[in-house]
């Protein structure tokens, strides 16, 4: 089983690289690390509720979506995409391709396959579908069928 490494490091939306620290690292001196544009890696596992009121100060956000069957990466996307308005960057990291369309709908902003999924088509992952059976946060031009 090859061994997964989260990044220390994302290029965002404007080609800057942002330094990641862990949720923990955020928790114990978010007052330092807020001062120097940091991003923020979250676990599955991680308590988004205790930064809520932080979120103006973390430049990006990257959710870990490397155990295939753990949804809560999705509901923290949603959380932090629709409800508490986060307006930075929201990145799926070690993400499946079976994940994207779900990703996407849920929030994530921008994502970054694992390394096993180089060179693969990505296009039938993300625009693949056309028909959903519920409503979303981003339901991508997808027609709602009952």
């Amino acid at each position: 089983m090859v061994e997964i490494k989260n990044p220390t490091s994302l290029i965002n939306k404007d080609y800057e690289s942002i330094e990641l620290v862990s949720f923990s690292e955020w928790i114990e001196d978010s007052e330092r690390l807020s001062k120097l544009g940091v991003g923020l890696i979250i676990e599955p596992g991680d308590d988004i509720y205790l930064i809520q009121n932080q979120l103006d100060l973390i430049e990006l956000i990257a959710l870990d979506f490397r155990s295939f069957d753990d949804g809560r990466g999705y509901t923290q996307a949603y959380f932090l995409s629709k409800r508490w308005q986060y307006s930075g960057e929201i990145v799926g990291i070690n993400a499946h391709l079976d994940q994207l369309q779900f990703m996407i709908r849920s929030g994530i902003t921008s994502y970054q396959l694992l390394e096993s999924y180089k060179d693969a088509n990505e296009e039938d992952y993300s625009n693949g579908f056309s028909l959903c059976y519920q409503a979303a946060a981003n339901n991508n031009g997808l027609q709602l069928q009952y």
